[in-house]
């Protein structure tokens, strides 16, 4: 199951959701790879809990679709088939884009330039091993921006769910390359947005997501290449 030790301890306040915080922070990063098995008692013992709060937790998970549970097996953390992303990049055509047309009107201007600030100097900057770390936390605070400024909460905590989902099984379009292709995107959804183009950000957002999910199976097809037969 990996080491789980530096989860530190679970706040008494609120326990299932420390739990669930801690174990999907575990799976974004990769701590806890797909496949992976999830004992609530290992985990209960390791954190020091009663199994209810992990309990919780994982099925709380379980239906963002991070962990499988099957009836008479340990849950597990999901592996997903290239069927399955293309499946979560299509739910994301759906909600992203319409939340880009709406945070054209509704994005304040010191945001929108603290946005524009970081892209153009992600664009400046080499393609360095701690570059791509920042466009990665770019990335994932430019969706996130736009999601919550379209105003709908109920949007924006299903956008959060799929991207979750993005983060944790799709890392193999994390090349620098991709990220390039990627921040270059990004640039022009941001062009839309300056000009408070709702129409236009939705069509830039959209084909941002319609690339990406390409590089994502480019990268996928790749792999399954390299594999012996």
């Amino acid at each position: 199951m990996g080491d789980l030790t530096r989860l530190g301890r679970i706040s008494k306040a609120s326990l299932a959701d420390s739990v669930y915080q801690s174990l999907l922070d575990a799976i974004l990063t990769g701590q806890l790879a797909g496949g992976a098995e999830l004992s609530e008692v290992s985990l209960a013992a390791e954190l020091g809990l009663s199994r209810t709060p992990v309990h919780e937790a994982i099925g709380r998970l379980a239906k963002d679709g991070l962990v499988e549970q099957t009836s008479g097996r340990q849950p597990k953390v999901v592996s997903l088939s290239s069927e399955e992303i293309a499946e979560i990049y299509e739910m994301r055509l759906l909600l992203e884009p319409a939340a880009a047309e709406r945070a054209a009107t509704r994005l304040e201007e010191a945001e929108l330039a603290a946005l524009r600030e970081t892209a153009d100097a992600l664009d400046r900057a080499s393609n360095s091993k701690a570059w791509a770390a920042k466009a990665i936390e770019f990335d994932i605070r430019f969706h996130d921006a736009l999601a919550s400024a379209s105003g709908n909460e109920r949007l924006r905590a299903d956008i959060t769910k799929y991207r979750h989902l993005v983060r944790a099984f799709c890392r193999m379009s994390g090349s620098s390359e991709n990220l390039r292709d990627a921040l270059r995107e990004h640039r022009e959804i941001l062009d839309a947005l300056e000009a408070r183009n709702a129409s236009g950000a939705r069509k830039a957002m959209a084909s941002h997501i319609k690339a990406r999910l390409q590089a994502v199976l480019a990268e996928i097809e790749a792999s399954a290449a390299k594999q012996p037969a």
